[in-house]
């Protein structure tokens, strides 16, 4: 757990903070209390893997940070800021880009000759839920302030219908309209994580857009 007391937010917590906010006090700070995944989710992480890996194949000069130093950490960090330092395209699977307490982690970043970025979030879904609405602002809004010069922001979903075809969609303006309100949740999320437990009655928020991890915990206090 240490390793990751450098960064307070990620895309997930992130999501389950706009889900749930006691979701995400109590994944910042009782993860043991987690129920763990069952069958149909480890298929479906599988699935989005599997996917996602289909999509990075198109780029066949990508460096895979995660494959240098597995788990994030500030050297990874360094280690993606170095490789986009270099001269000439750089493709990066999986960049460590951390800006003020958050860290996000990119499926496809590649720097482009003339500086710019253009990044690639890969999802198997193929329609786009709450989560992945927000997913993208808040990997935005910290793509922009540590790198800059962001060409083109892109969504890979699956194609309806198929297994392995992609539909790449730039999201880049939609994700700049509401950086004000990714500033605005972030100020919220600081203060839940600095205050105690919050209480929130259990209802539909507990299965949508994801079934909540900390159902078991909750039901027991009822």
């Amino acid at each position: 757990m240490a390793r990751q007391s450098f960064y307070n937010f990620s895309k997930t917590s992130f999501v389950r903070g706009i889900q749930c906010r006691k979701l995400l006090y109590l994944d910042k700070y009782k993860k043991q209390l987690k129920t763990p995944p069952d069958a149909e989710t480890l298929l479906k992480f599988k699935m989005g893997r599997a996917f996602e890996a289909v999509f990075k194949a198109k780029f066949t000069n990508g460096l895979d940070i995660s494959a240098i130093e597995k788990y994030p950490s500030l050297h990874r960090v360094q280690l993606t800021m170095g490789k986009l330092a270099q001269p000439g395209e750089v493709v990066l699977f999986e960049a460590n880009i951390f800006y003020s307490d958050i860290l996000v982690l990119t499926d496809v970043l590649r720097k482009n000759p003339d500086g710019s970025y253009d990044i690639f979030e890969v999802k198997h879904s193929d329609k786009v839920n709450s989560a992945i609405e927000w997913d993208l602002p808040i990997q935005y809004y910290v793509c922009k302030n540590a790198l800059g010069n962001i060409r083109t922001f892109n969504l890979v979903n699956r194609k309806e219908g198929t297994l392995d075809e992609f539909v790449v969609t730039d999201m880049k303006e939609t994700c700049e309209e509401r950086l004000p309100e990714v500033e605005a949740y972030l100020a919220e999320f600081r203060d839940v994580l600095q205050g105690f437990e919050p209480e929130v009655p259990m209802g539909p928020q507990c299965e949508e857009p994801y079934k909540c991890d900390f159902q078991d915990y909750c039901k027991e206090l009822r």
